[in-house]
């Protein structure tokens, strides 16, 4: 209680900050030109005694929570207390005789108290030196890679990250729980909890589970509100210590896998924007909405910049006129969307009135070789989309001359592999993305799933089933019976309609590729909705959706365990008794779930079903295992549906089966998990 009581500190401290400058200010003024704010400056002073006493002790109560730089703690602590001596005494002194000699001395000691205090307090709060020093230790950008290959893994690669994510909270001057994550003495040491890592052993370093808890958890790290790691920067981690944590080998030497290898590589690759080196005037805002009035879409590139975004994307009317309106603005304009709209060679004319364009996208237009030599002036041009467009070798050769081009989409263009090949020898730093479609680098090419297109999985009477193919002219094979679907199943060509609970699983086929893989999801008709559901424990508190009603309203939960039509259960199964309100026919149940294993949420282990008449006695019909993540997975929700032989019953009772801890895999391992329910069904 005293340590939640100590944390009321940081909300009260300004308090007395304000009070007391507030009355010094007043003061200063009464005595010069203003002695009506004489009474006001009595106002002033008292409560800011009347504060700076209990913020005091509030901050005292705070540090016995650890994890301060004791020097810095020791100046802000009695400065505060010296603070809070010195505004008693000064007001007293006030009331007897304001005009005393010692008076205003002493008011002007109390201000430098208070200032030292806070300067005292920010460096516990944000580092030494933060009021003074131009840095900063949490949110620092990394210096940049020249070598990748001979760069420490350590210090160049992994520090960089705890520096930006953890620093913050974790440096000499404050030593949250102890702990200072910044050099390999002082994470090998660790806090109160021991070592921050276990080198070669993941699942049991306190680093990495801290970082893989759910973020509402108390003990997430980074704490909620602060920027949090990427996925990225939590794998780069992982590896790390599986590798041992290596604190003076290179890269080279560590063996880094491929995929961190290459994302670090673009990383350090990267170069300044050319943009850089502009300084165009702003434009104002009503020069951008004339613009806008006359059909353009302009708007600015970020809050603030002077640099502006055009877009004529799908414009199937553009004309010479439209777009020399760009010229009021041609200075400023950095990107130029004319994606699938009429634009010809003859309209690409208008950038050469726009000399600063970064960006530009031609895709899915009449442009070929001969528009091209309109853009060999644009000195700050960095990507070009030319995406089935009929551009060829001799187009390509073109853009060589552009000094700032890094990135040339090609795909379904007449470009050959050997146009490809030439300018990449002369031009090796200029990424060509051509696609995979009649690529023989890379063969036999596997194809996307296809997608529902239907949200809808529950129904009380049909439902009609909507499928898309992740590449466009590919085709759909499906099956509803709950088989595999192969190149002999039935051909999506219409929607789907299901009048009884269905699996539906589809495959996409094309030639020269190889298969997608499944994509399935389960449609279930809704046949009973129940009288009454009671639970026999009840969820988490954050994770109580609308109660036990919540579990029978036939909405889903939808992908994210937040959304409120979750129930939440945590190291413990989820059971729940159903009362149709008369004796029935029931034959099937079906259960929606959700698995997150980062936030330590897993599938059901299995569901166990039983029915009864009475409501008391209850005879098991159904029992079912599943299997459990045996690694890390995507969020993802399913439906589990188990049938049975027909019985009559008024009483269902529904137990879905948590995992209860999680694995030995997992960071948390042996730490209490979740389940969450969304719905449950009966038939």
């Amino acid at each position: 209680m005293l340590e939640v009581l100590g944390r009321f500190h940081l909300v009260a401290l300004h308090l007395p900050i304000g009070f007391l400058l507030l009355a010094f200010l007043m003061e200063l003024a009464a005595r010069r030109s203003s002695p009506a704010l004489r009474p006001a400056v009595r106002f002033s002073l008292f409560w800011g005694m009347a504060s700076a006493l209990p913020v005091a002790g509030l901050g005292y109560l705070l540090s016995l929570d650890g994890g301060y730089d004791e020097n810095l703690l020791f100046w802000h602590q009695w400065l505060g207390f010296a603070t809070a001596g010195l505004s008693v005494t000064l007001y007293f002194l006030y009331q007897k005789n304001h005009s005393s000699k010692f008076y205003l001395p002493l008011f002007g000691l109390t201000v430098l108290a208070l200032t030292l205090t806070g300067h005292f307090g920010g460096s516990l709060t944000h580092g030494s030196g933060f009021l003074f020093e131009n840095k900063k230790t949490e949110g620092a950008e990394a210096a940049p890679i020249v070598n990748i290959d001979s760069a420490l893994v350590f210090t160049d690669i992994v520090l960089p990250v705890l520096k930006n994510k953890c620093g913050g909270c974790h440096n000499p001057s404050k030593r949250k729980g102890g702990l200072v994550i910044l050099t390999k003495e002082d994470i090998l040491k660790g806090g109160d909890l021991g070592p921050a890592i276990l080198p070669g052993q993941t699942a049991e370093s306190p680093l990495l589970q801290s970082i893989q808890l759910p973020l509402d958890d108390e003990y997430h790290m980074p704490p909620k509100g602060k920027k949090q790691l990427t996925d990225e920067e939590k794998t780069l981690l992982e590896w790390w210590v599986k590798a041992g944590a290596p604190f003076e080998k290179t890269v080279t030497e560590s063996s880094m896998p491929e995929v961190l290898l290459a994302s670090l590589t673009a990383k350090a690759q990267r170069k300044i924007s050319p943009l850089a080196s502009l300084n165009p005037g702003p434009v104002s805002q009503g020069t951008l909405n004339n613009l806008r009035n006359q059909g353009i879409a302009v708007y600015p590139l970020a809050e603030g910049s002077p640099f502006l975004q055009v877009s004529f994307s799908d414009k199937k009317d553009l004309s010479e006129d439209v777009l020399k309106k760009l010229k009021k603005v041609s200075e400023n304009i950095v990107q130029l969307d004319l994606a699938n709209s009429n634009l010809d060679d003859a309209l690409l004319a208008v950038v050469k009135d726009l000399p600063h364009l970064n960006r530009l996208h031609l895709e899915r237009t009449a442009v070929t070789d001969a528009g091209l030599k309109n853009l060999s002036h644009l000195q700050f041009l960095e990507y070009l989309n030319l995406y089935q467009t009929a551009v060829t070798d001799a187009g390509l050769e073109q853009l060589r001359l552009l000094p700032n081009l890094k990135s040339v989409y090609l795909w379904q263009t007449a470009v050959t592999e050997q146009g490809v090949a030439k300018f990449a020898s002369l031009k090796p730093e200029i990424f060509i993305n051509r696609g995979v479609e009649n690529d023989s680098m890379f063969g036999e090419v596997g194809l996307k799933p296809p997608v529902f297109k239907t949200a809808q999985e529950l129904f009380t009477d049909t439902v009609s089933v909507e499928l898309e193919a992740g590449f466009g002219n590919a085709e759909i094979r499906y099956t509803t019976d709950g088989t595999d679907p192969d190149s002999t199943s039935r051909i999506f060509r219409s929607p789907i309609l299901l009048n009884a609970s269905a699996e539906v699983k589809a495959k996409a086929f094309k030639e020269g590729w190889t298969p997608s893989g499944i994509a399935s999801r389960q449609f279930v008709k809704v046949r009973y909705k129940p009288k009454d559901i009671r639970l026999a424990s009840q969820p988490a508190e954050r994770y109580a959706a609308g109660g036990a009603r919540a579990l029978t309203d036939f909405k889903k939960g939808g992908q994210n365990f937040r959304n409120e039509g979750w129930l939440g259960f945590e190291g413990k199964n989820c059971m729940a008794t159903l009362d149709l309100g008369e004796t029935s026919d029931v034959s099937r149940v079906t259960v929606g779930a959700i698995e997150d294993t980062g936030a330590w949420i897993f599938f059901p282990q299995g569901l166990r079903i039983s029915v009864s008449s009475d409501g008391i006695n209850f005879k098991k019909v159904k029992e079912a295992a599943y299997q459990v993540a045996e690694a890390p997975t995507q969020p993802s929700t399913k439906i589990f549906t188990e049938g049975f032989d027909q019985v009559q019953a008024r009483y269902v009772k529904v137990e879905v089966l948590s995992v209860l801890k999680n694995p030995k895999w997992h960071p948390g391992a042996g730490r209490p998990c979740w389940v969450f329910v969304d719905e449950i069904l009966v038939e």
